[in-house]
């Protein structure tokens, strides 16, 4: 039965890797399957894409809705770095077709669901998160029904049992409501009032919740890792935010007018040549996406001149190596 299990889960994680694959090819995104660490259990991201007109997205694919507390972190920290959104892809059964679970600061979301928000399906879409399902008001269609309708937000407020300094933020920028709310608008002006949460609508909330993110680490570790980049990296790195990823190829993200990955392959980490080596190129893959630059920092001069020449006879660009 435990062989059985892990047969299971291997075909649907592979179904999964498919699957948002191909939604990312037809919506245009380009992208990379990220393989460090090797070992799927051990690492945090799993697929990195861009495209001209969508958001970044930074994925992490499982067959559980199960999200810990170190993935959730990774996934949220290279997302504020890489102006991207955290989703979770999974088939677990609590998640359901056309509801974006905000759990852990990052978005569970069924494949289906993933389809039908790229794709262009007609579909509602809904946010659940704090025990409530939200979607949006479409604030020209408020506009719009409440003029043809001849109400004043006054009347309307009458009517509806909702304040009308809520209504006049519905009409000036829309906003997320809830099922009950969206019900009661629908009621009076028409199913139009409301439409699907969006891509764009998560990655607006996601940067508001996140934003205490954003201080990066702790003073320590930024003066540390600051020192080890001061030869690297042609910036002010005090205006610069620093991101620490713990289960990922980037050892640190770190964002200003440009943003940069860091490998950081030294002594104490512990990795053998082949590692670094492996570890770098995951790094590349970022880069390839995002038009990050990527640092390797090492304190063994041979460790140094190997990773040079052999990612230079690949053709790797956007790649320093220095030795601290």
């Amino acid at each position: 039965m435990v062989m059985e299990a892990r047969v299971g889960s291997k075909e649907v994680l592979k179904k999964l890797y498919e699957g948002v694959s191909s939604v990312l090819e037809s919506a245009g995104f380009k992208h990379e399957v990220i393989n460090f660490p090797v070992k799927y259990r051990e690492r945090s991201i799993d697929i990195v894409a861009s495209s001209g007109e969508h958001e970044a997205l930074i994925i992490r694919i499982k067959d559980l809705m199960h999200v810990n507390k170190n993935e959730a972190q990774d996934l949220v920290k290279s997302s504020l770095a890489l102006d991207a959104i955290p989703f979770v892809v999974s088939e677990a059964p609590e998640i359901y077709e056309n509801v974006v679970v905000e759990k852990e600061g990052v978005y569970l979301i069924s494949l289906k669901t993933f389809q039908n928000m790229y794709l262009g399906r007609d579909e509602l879409i809904a946010l659940y998160k704090k025990g409530e399902l939200f979607i949006k008001v479409d604030s020209e269609v408020f506009s719009k029904k409440r003029t043809e309708l001849r109400h004043t937000l006054t009347s309307l407020s009458s009517l509806l049992n909702i304040s009308r300094k809520t209504l006049e933020t519905y009409e000036k920028r829309g906003g997320n409501i809830t099922i009950e709310t969206a019900e009661k608008l629908a009621s009076v002006l028409g199913d139009d009032v409301v439409k699907p949460i969006s891509a764009k609508d998560l990655r607006e909330e996601f940067v508001s919740r996140s934003s205490r993110e954003q201080q990066g680490l702790t003073s320590s570790d930024t003066i540390l890792i600051k020192t080890n980049l001061k030869k690297l990296l042609d910036m002010n790195l005090d205006e610069s935010k620093i991101f620490k990823i713990r289960r990922s190829a980037p050892d640190y993200i770190i964002k200003d007018k440009e943003t940069f990955i860091t490998v950081d392959v030294t002594r104490s980490r512990g990795y053998s040549m082949r590692e670094a080596l492996i570890k770098t190129s995951e790094c590349l893959k970022f880069s390839k996406v995002t038009e990050a630059g990527v640092g390797v920092l090492t304190d063994d001069a041979e460790k140094a001149r190997v990773i040079k020449d052999i990612l230079s006879v690949t053709g790797k660009k956007n790649l320093e190596v220095i030795k601290v």
